[in-house]
């Protein structure tokens, strides 16, 4: 793995760890510790390269994983969004962000300008929730792993796998 790329498959293999959904304390979450350790060593290094390589490759993951959702189900991309965004606040979950990203993510090339705004204005007008859209990319990323994986579309591996490559080649382009 890439040093920019093996953070992101940090995060995504904690988000599918057990103990991140029933973490009492952030801090106790495996995802949640991710986010902070790349903070941390931003705070060292006195930038924010890890924590956006973060939301970055989380974000790739995310739009890939919907898009390929989107076509096993045969559905537009959107839809799985719509229909994320009516679980979530069924279950009283606020992802405003998080949808706003992946919205702006599966319009293609335009969308990577609005996609980069949004990000910017998210870490300098509310840095936490900068970090919790990253948890939530996260989250996120595993329903769609393990979706993929009800539906016997790809299993568990095989799709960490097709991720790794996909960030590999997104990092190094």
């Amino acid at each position: 793995m890439t040093s920019r790329q093996g953070p992101t498959m940090e995060l995504i293999r904690a988000a599918l760890d057990p103990a991140t959904k029933t973490a009492r304390l952030r801090t106790e979450s495996p995802v949640c510790r991710v986010v902070i350790r790349a903070a941390e060593a931003d705070l060292a290094a006195g930038s924010a390269e890890q924590v956006n390589m973060l939301a970055i490759g989380s974000g790739v993951a995310a739009a890939g994983l919907t898009a390929w959702l989107a076509q096993e189900r045969n559905l537009d991309a959107a839809d799985i969004i719509a229909e994320f965004e009516r679980v979530s606040a069924a279950q009283g979950e606020h992802r405003a962000p998080l949808v706003e990203m992946l919205k702006s993510l599966l319009t293609g090339p335009p969308g990577m300008e609005q996609t980069a705004r949004l990000m910017v204005g998210l870490f300098h007008d509310d840095e936490e929730s900068f970090y919790d859209l990253i948890v939530d990319l996260g989250g996120y990323i595993a329903d769609c792993i393990g979706l993929l994986a009800a539906l016997d579309v790809s299993s568990r591996d095989d799709t960490l796998e097709d991720l790794n490559d996909m960030l590999a080649s997104f990092f190094n382009d």
